[in-house]
C-alpha cells in the first residue's frame, strides 16, 4: 500500500512540474483575468490531491504533517500564481491553502469515516477507498492539466 501512495504522490508532482513547465513557456500569451484563473485551477487541483496523499501517508495522525501540507499547498500557489501578476500570486496562495486544507481533511474522513457521523461498516473497506480516492485525485489532477494545456494553443 504505501508504495501505492508513494508512487501516486510522485506522479502527481511530476505532472504538477510538467504542468507548470508548459505554463511558464506560454506565460506571456496570458491576460491577467486568464492568469487569474489559471493559477486558481492549477493550484487548488494539485493541492487537493498532494493533501489527500500525503494524510493517506500520515499513519499516525500528526499535526505537523497538515502544517507541512499547508506550507506546501501555500508555495505551490505562490510559485503558480507568480507566473502573472500579483494579484493572481494572492488568488494562487489562497486557492492552494484552500485545497490543501480540504485534501487534509477529506483523506482524514477517508481514513475514519465516524468523525463525520458515518458509518464504519461499509461496502468497502478502508484500504480499497484509499486507493479509489487516491486514483480519483490522480484522474483529477489528470483531467484539470489536459484542460488547462488545451486552453494553451492558440
Amino acid at each position: 500500500m504505501g508504495f501505492f501512495l508513494y508512487g501516486v504522490l510522485i506522479l502527481n508532482c511530476l505532472i504538477g512540474a510538467f504542468l507548470y513547465i508548459m505554463m511558464h513557456k506560454k506565460r506571456k500569451i496570458f491576460s491577467d483575468r486568464y492568469g487569474m484563473i489559471m493559477a486558481m485551477c492549477a493550484s487548488g487541483v494539485l493541492s487537493f490531491a498532494l493533501g489527500i496523499v500525503i494524510e493517506f501517508l500520515n499513519k499516525n495522525g500528526s499535526i505537523v504533517m497538515s502544517i507541512l501540507v499547508l506550507v506546501i499547498s501555500g508555495m505551490l500557489g505562490i510559485i503558480f500564481g507568480a507566473l502573472v501578476k500579483f494579484q493572481s500570486l494572492l488568488s494562487g496562495f489562497f486557492q492552494g491553502t484552500v485545497g490543501g486544507i480540504m485534501g487534509t481533511m477529506f483523506g482524514a474522513v477517508v481514513k475514519n469515516p465516524s468523525l463525520c457521523n458515518l458509518p464504519s461498516e461499509s461496502l468497502y473497506t478502508v484500504e480499497q477507498s484509499i486507493v479509489m480516492f487516491s486514483l480519483f485525485s490522480t484522474v483529477l489532477v489528470i483531467v484539470t492539466a489536459s484542460l488547462l494545456l488545451y486552453s494553451f494553443r492558440v
